[in-house]
């Protein structure tokens, strides 16, 4: 099972143990790579490891070091999935185009998530080639990151027949 090349994942200044878990929890059960850029809680935060060995009894800190890669520059981050030949895709609760009208069949592809709380700045916005959101209905604002990195992550996945 190799996916690491086909998607990676960008979570900008993800602070919460709980997210943080499910996130890794995800990168584990789908074979995809994690980058966590910004001020993100470190991914061998004890409580994030008290929470994934509830979920996954023994898990091992080299298993998420395999998945999990820190990166604190945002911009340099962005510049080397560029420079090795990703499509950068931003994510955004307001505008861009809608997720389920994008074919992710080829090439490979980076998915850029922000905070929860304020997105992707504008700045960082402008470095992204593509921005997609998921429709919503009933006056929510946004998704949670934990509900929207799985469902995203599993599109591209099923589109790139990798599951």
């Amino acid at each position: 099972m190799v996916f690491l090349d086909k998607l990676i994942l960008v979570f900008d200044c993800l602070k919460d143990p709980r997210d943080m878990a499910n996130i890794i929890h995800l990168s584990l059960a789908t074979n995809t790579k994690v980058i966590l850029t910004g001020n993100s809680l470190p991914k061998n935060h004890y409580k994030v490891l008290k929470i994934l060995n509830s979920w996954i009894p023994n898990i091992s800190e080299k298993e998420i070091e395999k998945k999990v890669k820190n990166e604190m520059d945002f911009f340099k981050c962005i510049e080397k999935l560029k420079k090795n030949k990703y499509t950068i895709y931003g994510t955004s609760p307001n505008f861009g185009e809608n997720f389920y009208k994008k074919d992710f069949r080829k090439l490979k592809h980076a998915i850029i998530f922000g905070t929860e709380s304020s997105g992707l700045s504008k700045e960082k916005i402008t470095k992204m080639e593509e921005i997609v959101q998921i429709p919503m209905k009933n006056n929510t604002r946004f998704y949670t990151i934990t509900t929207i990195a799985p469902a995203i992550t599993l599109e591209i996945l099923r589109q790139k027949k990798l599951i």
